[in-house]
């Protein structure tokens, strides 16, 4: 088993896609068979834009869906899907290899097509015991539901730019002092996301409190509608430059107010960058973020409890070194690049010599 076809038809960057370039670095250097150290090979079937136009910048063979990627599909031993409309096109594809999904969102698989998709994979890749119990709810047989969850990837050794510049860098950018509060949200501007609780939850904060959200969606105007109608529009930051790893060093404490979510690429982020996360007791977030020990959970859709959380640990240096050395200690043991492709290693196997 060497060949390895993912699939991924989002038409933005987004966590998952993320997670697979994650995945793709990772089995480049972890994949093997028998005792021979050496990659798979990878090839991307992705649309024309700016999926394709990141993995192919990374060095992967990339495909666009048509002719080409179907007869690539054909001679793969693995199909990995890694959205919804990938999924379809695997199904499709023919050849006679094993078909794998990859599911990070926490809704409910609903409608009949869809269980039967899922019920055509040889295994779904789970991003949280929350996701998988919503796969089980499709009918899929538990043997062939795993989790495995989000991997992010280490600092540099020797970055090109200190940690301390983007932090100085960015803050100057937007006029914010070194000792006043900034919080963070990174996420899409959608309605599960809950970002119009970060909004609101500046009511209820002192006025050196600031914000800002890196993120696009089509809940922007709403969003800069909530901030002036509840009078902090001076206080929310839209930032669109700067990598979220940069705005994560800039900040001071990192918001995840998602009223659903599957399991919070956001909240690793800040875990492994040690910023102290906030975040709301909902879907897979739990399993990540322990209340009081790798960070601070809130209840959903209450935007004055998410604004005690942050004061709480902008008051106690102490707690919030503590939440952020028993995080990263925790990414490193369970969230790397290198387990993340051990753990997709292993299910390929699976399936492959069942």
């Amino acid at each position: 088993m060497k060949r390895i076809l993912h699939a991924d038809f989002s038409r933005v960057w987004r966590g998952g896609q993320q997670q697979l370039l994650i995945l793709a670095r990772a089995l480049a250097v972890n994949g093997h068979e028998r005792n021979e150290a050496r990659g798979f090979e990878q090839t991307i079937v992705a649309r024309p834009g700016p999926v394709s136009d990141r993995f192919r910048a990374a060095g992967f063979r990339v495909l666009a869906p048509g002719h080409e990627a179907r007869e690539a599909a054909r001679v793969s031993d693995i199909l990995h899907a890694h959205d919804g409309a990938a999924h379809s096109w695997i199904i499709f594809a023919g050849g006679y290899g094993k078909r794998v999904l990859s599911r990070r969102v926490p809704f409910p698989i609903a409608g009949w097509a869809s269980r039967w998709k899922y019920r055509r994979m040889d295994a779904v890749l789970a991003v949280s015991e929350y996701v998988r119990q919503a796969v089980l709810a499709a009918g899929v047989e538990p043997a062939r539901v795993r989790i495995i969850p989000d991997a992010v990837e280490p600092p540099e050794a020797e970055p090109a730019e200190p940690a301390t510049k983007p932090r100085e860098r960015l803050r100057k950018e937007l006029g914010i002092a070194p000792d006043q509060p900034l919080l963070l949200c990174l996420s899409a501007f959608t309605a599960e996301k809950g970002v119009t609780d970060a909004v609101l939850a500046l009511r209820h904060l002192p006025s050196g409190y600031q914000l800002a959200l890196r993120g696009e969606g089509a809940l922007r105007p709403q969003l800069e509608l909530q901030a002036r109608r509840s009078g902090v529009a001076e206080r929310v930051r839209f930032v669109t430059t700067g990598s979220p790893a940069e705005w994560v060093a800039a900040s001071d404490i990192v918001l995840m107010p998602s009223l659903e979510e599957g399991l919070g690429s956001a909240a690793l982020l800040a875990m492994a960058l040690e910023r102290p996360v906030v975040a709301t007791r909902v879907g897979g977030i739990p399993e990540l973020v322990a209340h009081d020990v790798t960070g601070w959970l809130v209840d959903p859709g209450a935007p004055e409890a998410l604004a005690a959380g942050c004061a709480q640990l902008w008051a106690a240096p102490a707690l919030r070194a503590r939440l952020v050395g028993a995080a990263a200690g925790r990414v490193r043991e369970r969230h790397s690049p290198g387990a993340l492709a051990q753990a997709t290693i292993a299910a390929y196997t699976a399936i492959t010599e069942s």
